[in-house]
C-alpha cells in the first residue's frame, strides 16, 4: 500500500489503499469491515470478478449505484433503487475520470448487525480517494448487507 496526500488530496495505488482509507475515517462510527465491490453478473462466470465501475451517488439522500464497465450490470446500494434521485455520474475531482474502484466500510455491532456504512471510491485514472455517501442502516444482518452492497 502506498497511500499518500498530495496538495491535500488523498491518493492510493490500489484497492487495498481504498479499503485502508475507509478504515481510517474519523468522526464517524468505527469501520469494522471493508468490502470491495465486485460485479456478480453471470457473464463473468469463470473469469475474475470485475472491480471497475461507473458510479452515481447522492450523499444528501444516501443513495448510490454502480454500473460494471465490462458488462453494464447495475447494482443499487441497499434500498437505493426505491429512493433513487437520479444523481449525475460521479467524476474524479482531480482528473475528471469516471471509472472507479468502489468499496464499502461497515460498522458492525456485536452479533453481526450492521448499523452504519460508508461508500468510497478510488479513481482508476489518478488514484484519488473520495467518499461518496454514508448512511445509517436499519440493523440489517451482515450477510444481508454483504448481498446488497
Amino acid at each position: 500500500m502506498t497511500m499518500q496526500k498530495v496538495a491535500g488530496t488523498d491518493l492510493g495505488e490500489d484497492s487495498d489503499d481504498l479499503m485502508q482509507w475507509l478504515e481510517d475515517l474519523q468522526g464517524c462510527p468505527t469501520v469494522d469491515l471493508t468490502l470491495l465491490a465486485r460485479c456478480t453478473s453471470p457473464v463473468h462466470d469463470g473469469d475474475e470478478a470485475m472491480t471497475w465501475f461507473y458510479v452515481e451517488a447522492d450523499a444528501a439522500n444516501a443513495v448510490a449505484r454502480r454500473r460494471c464497465l465490462a458488462c453494464g450490470d447495475v447494482a443499487h446500494l441497499l434500498d437505493s433503487e426505491a429512493a433513487w434521485t437520479h444523481p449525475p455520474m460521479h467524476a474524479c475531482g482531480t482528473c475528471g475520470q469516471s471509472m472507479f474502484e468502489v468499496a464499502t466500510g461497515l460498522h458492525v455491532e456485536p452479533g453481526t448487525t450492521v448499523t452504519w456504512l460508508a461508500v468510497a471510491v478510488r479513481c482508476v485514472g489518478c488514484g484519488r480517494l473520495d467518499g461518496l455517501t454514508d448512511m445509517n442502516v436499519p440493523n440489517l444482518s451482515l450477510d444481508e448487507v454483504r448481498a446488497r452492497v
